[in-house]
C-alpha cells in the first residue's frame, strides 16, 4: 500500500505541502506514511486515491490488507505469557477471567463517556448533493447518514483549484453550515458563485471544533476566501465537482 502511495504521490507530482494541505493533515504525519511508519484511516486513503488518480477499490483492498496485519504482528512480538504454576491453574483461570471482565467493563465504560457518536457504517457521515453544472446561484442538499459530533460545526465550503492563474494556489471559501445535524435529516442550502464562467470548483463537507473556527476567522484572505484550512479540520462528505455554466 505505501509502494502504491509514493508512486501516486510521484504520478501527480505533489509536494509534501501540498499533500498535507488537501489531506487536511500535518507534513510530519504525511511523512510517517510514506515511510511506512504509520497508516492513514480509510477515509484518509480514499482521499489519496482521489487526489494521485489511483484506483480507490485498489487502495481500500490495500489498505484492509495492511490494516489487518497490523494486529497479528503485534501478537507475533509481544512477549509469551508465562506458565501457570502446578496446582493452581483454576485459580488462574478465574482471575484471568475475572481481569478480561474488568478491562471490559472500563473499555466500555472509557468509549460511553468519550464518544459522543456511534461507529458509522459509510465512509462519510454527510452525504452532499451538488448539480455538476449551474449559473450564479445554486441549491445544494446535505444529508445526515450517521451521528455528528455536537462540538464541532458542520460547513459546506467550495475549493477553487487555481484561484488566480498568475500565482496557482486553491482557496477555500466557507458557504454554508449544516444546522440539521440528526441522522436522516436533510437540509437545503441556496449558494452564490461568485467565480467567472467557467470555473470548476470542488464542493464538500467539512467539520472543525472551536479552535478551528477561530483560525479561519483569523485567515481570510480576498473575498472571504482562505489559503489552508485550520488545524484538525475533517472531511465530512465526498467530493462533488461543479462548473459554473453560465451566469
Amino acid at each position: 500500500m505505501i509502494q502504491e502511495m509514493r508512486r501516486g504521490r510521484e504520478k501527480a507530482n505533489l509536494s509534501l505541502n501540498d499533500l498535507a494541505r488537501e489531506m487536511f493533515s500535518s507534513k510530519a504525519t504525511v511523512s510517517r506514511w510514506l515511510n511506512a511508519r504509520a497508516l492513514p484511516d480509510e477515509k484518509q486513503v480514499i482521499r489519496w486515491a482521489e487526489l494521485c488518480g489511483t484506483e480507490v477499490p485498489r487502495m481500500t483492498d490495500l489498505w484492509r490488507r495492511a490494516h489487518a496485519l497490523e494486529p497479528s504482528a503485534a501478537l507475533r512480538d509481544a512477549p509469551a505469557p508465562p506458565e501457570p504454576r502446578r496446582g493452581r491453574g483454576r485459580t488462574a483461570v478465574i482471575l484471568s477471567i475475572t481481569l478480561l471482565a474488568c478491562v471490559a467493563g472500563i473499555s466500555i465504560a472509557v468509549w460511553t463517556k468519550r464518544s459522543t457518536t456511534p461507529p458509522c457504517a459509510v465512509d462519510y457521515p454527510v452525504s452532499l448533493h451538488v448539480p455538476p453544472q449551474s449559473g450564479e446561484v445554486m441549491d445544494v442538499t446535505a444529508e445526515v447518514k450517521c451521528g455528528l459530533a455536537p462540538d464541532r460545526k458542520y460547513l459546506v465550503v467550495e475549493e477553487v483549484p487555481n484561484v488566480d492563474p498568475r500565482n496557482p494556489h486553491p482557496a477555500y471559501y466557507v458557504k454554508s453550515q449544516i444546522l440539521k445535524t440528526r441522522i436522516g435529516e436533510s437540509s437545503v442550502a441556496r449558494l452564490v458563485l461568485k467565480e467567472p464562467v467557467g470555473m470548476r470548483a470542488k464542493f464538500y463537507v467539512i467539520s472543525v471544533d472551536a479552535a478551528g473556527e477561530r483560525q479561519m476567522e483569523q485567515n481570510h484572505i480576498v473575498d472571504n476566501g482562505l489559503l489552508n484550512l485550520p488545524d484538525g479540520t475533517r472531511q465530512e462528505s465526498p467530493v462533488s465537482w461543479h462548473v459554473k455554466a453560465w451566469q
